[in-house]
């Protein structure tokens, strides 16, 4: 194994490299068959990269196309069409409810909560329709319906507060 950083071979992983803070001056002292096939010109840019270490989302990159992004509203979710449901089982993944939901029209998202210790499902989750109509059907047909042992819960999802 080398080194992706120092290009040695030795019992540390490149997340671990003890020669990370002299990986510009390493760069030079790479084996012919580990250095990569490009110009000089990349790897003086990938080097200047590597030395400010600063992440850079697409976005914001120099060539992005930025006549998609309208400021903030690239993170809100579209929760027109998201229907709450609750009273879930422990049991409960996604696909299960992509399976229940898909007669109703078609699904464009749906969520499961999960606990992050347990890894079981936390009792709710959220079905996003591409169509309103879709949902209200959803709604009116499967609120009270018997799943899994228990009696589902079905609403409109609430906006989330900003603060």
């Amino acid at each position: 194994m080398l080194c992706r950083t120092c290009g040695k071979k030795g019992d540390h992983w490149t997340s671990r490299c003890p020669y990370k803070d002299l990986a510009t001056q390493a760069e030079s002292s790479f084996p012919d068959s580990v250095k990569p096939a490009a110009s000089e010109a990349a790897g003086k840019e990938a080097a200047a990269a590597a030395a400010k270490a600063a992440y850079v989302p697409p976005s914001m990159r120099a060539n992005a196309d930025r006549s998609s992004v309208v400021g903030s509203d690239m993170r809100r979710r579209n929760e027109e069409n998201s229907v709450r449901v609750t009273n879930l089982s422990e049991d409960t993944r996604e696909e299960d409810l992509r399976e229940l939901f898909n007669p109703f029209g078609p699904v464009s998202r749906v969520y499961v909560a999960m606990d992050q210790k347990t890894g079981v499902s936390r009792g709710f989750g959220f079905v996003n329709f591409v169509s309103r109509e879709d949902g209200e059907r959803a709604i009116r047909k499967l609120n009270g319906y018997g799943y899994d042992n228990l009696i589902l819960r079905l609403e409109w999802a609430t906006p989330r507060k900003t603060n």
